[in-house]
């Protein structure tokens, strides 16, 4: 099975008291390696920025770039999804 690596923005918690990071994930492009993901990131780190902000309207800060696999990928939205239908 292949692994691929995407890129996601954590932005600054709004609340501190908040448990659940604001998250945007870049299903494209994706990248092979963790490499290529990191390479990506740090060239191209303020247009990365720019979109995961523009898609909240500017009302969150962004902080951090992360490589992660489309495995961690997918337990980060199931969590998501059980926090929220657990409130």
């Amino acid at each position: 099975m292949e692994t691929l690596y995407f890129l996601v923005v954590a932005f600054v918690m709004p609340n501190p008291q908040a448990l659940d990071r604001p998250l945007f994930v870049y299903y494209k492009p994706n990248f092979e390696t963790y490499a290529q993901c990191h390479a990506y990131a740090n060239k191209n780190n303020q247009m990365i920025y720019g979109r995961a902000a523009h898609h909240y309207n500017y009302e969150l800060t962004p902080e951090s770039i992360y490589c992660i696999t489309g495995q961690q990928v997918k337990e980060i939205n199931n969590n998501t999804w059980e926090e929220k239908k657990n409130i």
